[in-house]
């Protein structure tokens, strides 16, 4: 066994030679760890803050959802969207021939009448039953097939043409109404602007009508197709037709938000709204086929039941179609391109809005009144006279 025995100044000696190394490891391998915690403390409120940001982002999301969901609520109430829903079901149902005829029209070109009165009233069967369907089937070809003079086929005409855009207007003042808007006098020029883009939406009807005929003729082309190689063939083209249907109802409303209103409205913020509007719209028809076919409506009221049965689902579509004008309404505000609004909006009057419309949407209504009642009863007058 050695005995590790130093001398007195031989271990000194030795520990004077070997100390500065100590002293320089220890040294890096100290820089080392500070470098390291210090970099440590950079990223860790980074860290906490992306880790907080992630956790924030859904409070957040469901935080704005719930403010323009209690907005549009609000707006939908103290707009008196109630009142204005029934006059555009009103509206809807003395319009509903002529707008059904000029779709039909419209589409007809490229598939032929038969085939779009066909599908049309198909679509309409399905939401709303079998004997509206054929009520409205025969209110199209009852419309189709009047023949007359020169002059009653063209007072027909504008008299259709006035009618089918009879509700587009109560649309438009609906939105006015909603995006407090305070409307310029009324002149015969703007009159008839407002009529050629009631007039326009009208035809764009019969172009998605068109639309659907297409895509829905592609999708059974492509059904042996499909369920021949894939599995679950029916459910994938159910799916591929929603999307294809929430994508063309998104389009209409669209259309309407931006071109009704008297007021610029930037597109995205209307795509948000009329996607919103759509999924509304889709929930709420199935909710309104659900009741209108468990309550029996139709058999209750005999022959009427029908017609009930077409204004009863107007009038809920309506309501739907507003509240989804109030959301698109709170988003550009609240999120979106018109945030210049939002003192307008705070300081506008639920009253002054339902109790007292002003005098020139008096006057307006007033006007289209008379023009329509006028227009009826030469068509009334004339349109008898010749075909006897």
């Amino acid at each position: 066994m050695t005995d590790n025995h130093y001398e007195p100044g031989e271990f000194r000696r030795r520990m004077e030679h070997f100390w500065p190394f100590v002293q320089r490891q220890a040294g890096v391998s100290r820089q080392s760890r500070l470098a390291h915690w210090r970099q440590v403390s950079l990223s860790l409120p980074t860290a906490l803050g992306c880790s907080l940001r992630q956790k924030e982002f859904p409070m957040r999301v469901a935080r704005e959802a719930w403010v323009l969901g209690k907005e549009s609520i609000l707006g939908f109430i103290n707009d008196n969207a109630l009142s204005h829903g029934a006059a555009m079901a009103f509206y809807a149902v003395t319009s509903l021939a002529p707008i059904l005829l000029i779709v039909v029209a419209i589409a007809g070109l490229v598939f032929g009448h038969e085939a779009a009165q066909l599908a049309l009233s198909a679509e309409i069967a399905g939401v709303m039953g079998s004997q509206t369907g054929d009520l409205l089937r025969s209110t199209i070809e009852s419309a189709s097939h009047r023949t007359a003079g020169t002059v009653a086929t063209l007072v027909g005409i504008v008299t259709f043409f006035v009618t089918a855009s009879g509700v587009f207007g109560e649309m438009q003042l609906s939105l006015n109404t909603i995006w407090k808007i305070d409307p310029p006098p009324m002149s015969v020029s703007r009159l008839v602007r407002a009529r050629a883009a009631s007039l326009g939406l009208v035809a764009a009807l019969g172009f998605l009508l068109l639309v659907s005929l297409a895509a829905s003729a592609a999708i059974s082309a492509l059904g042996a197709v499909i369920n021949a190689h894939l599995p679950f063939g029916t459910i994938i083209l159910a799916s591929i037709n929603g999307v294809v249907s929430f994508v063309l109802i998104s389009a209409l409303f669209a259309a309407i938000f931006k071109i009704l209103p008297d007021r610029s409205l930037a597109w995205r913020d209307v795509a948000i709204g009329a996607a919103v509007t759509a999924l509304l719209f889709t929930i709420g028809k199935s909710l309104i086929g659900w009741y209108i076919g468990t309550s029996a409506i139709a058999s209750s009221y005999g022959a009427a039941g029908a017609l009930l049965v077409v204004l009863l689902w107007v009038y809920y579509s309506s309501e739907i179609f507003l509240l989804g004008a109030e959301f698109t309404r709170a988003y550009s505000v609240r999120l979106g391109s018109r945030s210049d609004l939002q003192p307008i909006v705070e300081a506008e009057s639920p009253s002054r809005q339902t109790s007292n419309p002003g005098p020139t949407i008096q006057r307006e209504v007033q006007a289209w009144i008379v023009i329509t009642g006028l227009l009826t009863f030469v068509a009334t007058r004339v349109w008898p006279s010749r075909r006897s």
